[in-house]
């Protein structure tokens, strides 16, 4: 039975858990004995200490944790005949990059972000892409940049595991009530993606009845009072169940970039949830939506007023782009669709393919 270590950023993140956590009952179906050791714990940690002095310590020991860690997947690396890296490993630096030299060759390295923007973050990607037995892009955005070190790459697109997430069903005696425009994020994504859209947002919202449902981890304080809007806290478990909080799913990215490089999750999630999509013609999202399909791809204030105004007073559009996104994320987005092209890329790297 071959053996893959899988080295992610940690294990509560979006990319570690999408890209590669949710892979591992399937990998391990498949004959492949998985050992995970995501670098930080299962669930965001803050210091419980009150002074400025307290955290920056408390803080130090986690990252002297985290070199322990790899350190010791270091030492036990060769024990396995693939090893899976997911975004940030050797960021501690040239004296990890050196240790780290001699496990490379077997070695699968997978981003899903244009980490490579910042000039700490473009050395690391940059020696990853060199020296990984094989690259794993989330889309041809990245791919790009990797092409300029290595033509040993499989794009691998980020995916949704359809089968735990409930399409929502149309049916026309729900109709009626308000109808809910929901994002779904970080609240440090918040400010450069929803906030531009706000006043468009409350322009819309004096011509059509709906509400605005954020759902994030923390309590926004960017949003207006003139805007009718509901928070709805985060929780992983209830991840899959979009389809009970939104009738219409947002992605609003910038041009810039370094929001190029994001993967769609968010669109994945709701068109899983069988809901029709609004989203920024900005890196995955040209690819992901099928517009006037599964959803609409708006570029500036005014093609965002008229693609929302258009779902809101249409039942039947929603639905019908609803249920094709669900079908398209069945067929091109899924777990089951890209398994096959994981399985492959890491047995050309155990069977030294990339030599």
């Amino acid at each position: 039975m071959p053996k893959l270590l899988g080295i992610t950023q940690s294990g509560f993140c979006p990319a570690s858990r999408f890209r590669f956590i949710q892979f591992i009952p399937y990998l391990e179906q498949s004959g492949w004995q998985v050992d995970h050791r995501p670098n930080n714990p299962d669930r965001q940690w803050k210091s419980p200490l009150a002074s400025r002095v307290g955290r920056a310590i408390h803080y130090r020991m986690g990252r002297g944790l985290m070199r322990i860690n790899r350190a010791r997947d270091l030492l036990q690396a060769d024990q396995f005949d693939v090893i899976y890296v997911g975004r940030d490993l050797a960021s501690e630096g040239p004296i990890f990059q050196s240790a780290f030299q001699h496990v490379m060759r077997k070695s699968v390295y997978d981003f899903d972000d244009a980490i490579f923007t910042g000039r700490k973050g473009e050395k690391i990607v940059r020696w990853l892409c060199q020296n990984a037995a094989w690259v794993t892009p989330g889309n041809e955005y990245l791919a790009q940049y990797a092409r300029q070190y290595t033509d040993r790459i499989t794009i691998i697109p980020t995916v949704v595991d359809t089968d735990g997430y409930v399409p929502k069903a149309y049916d026309q005696t729900k109709t009626k009530g308000t109808v809910r425009i929901g994002w779904s994020g970080s609240d440090q994504s918040i400010g450069p993606t929803l906030l531009p859209y706000l006043p468009m947002l409350e322009n819309l919202q004096r011509q059509a009845d709906f509400e605005l449902v954020v759902i994030t981890n923390t309590r926004p304080t960017t949003l207006p009072a003139s805007l009718r809007w509901k928070f709805i806290p985060w929780k992983k478990e209830e991840e899959a169940s979009l389809q009970e909080k939104f009738d219409i799913g947002i992605m609003p990215l910038a041009d810039d970039p370094f929001q190029k490089g994001k993967c769609a999750l968010k669109l994945l999630q709701y068109m899983a949830a069988g809901l029709p999509t609004v989203a920024s013609p900005v890196g995955a999202n040209r690819e992901v939506v099928q517009h006037q399909v599964t959803g609409l791809l708006a570029g500036n204030d005014n093609e965002w007023y008229a693609a929302l105004k258009c779902l809101l007073q249409n039942f039947e559009l929603r639905a019908a782009m609803g249920i094709e996104g669900r079908k398209r994320c069945e067929e091109e987005y899924s777990v089951k669709r890209w398994l096959p092209v994981m399985l492959d890329t890491f047995e050309k790297v155990r069977s030294g393919q990339n030599h």
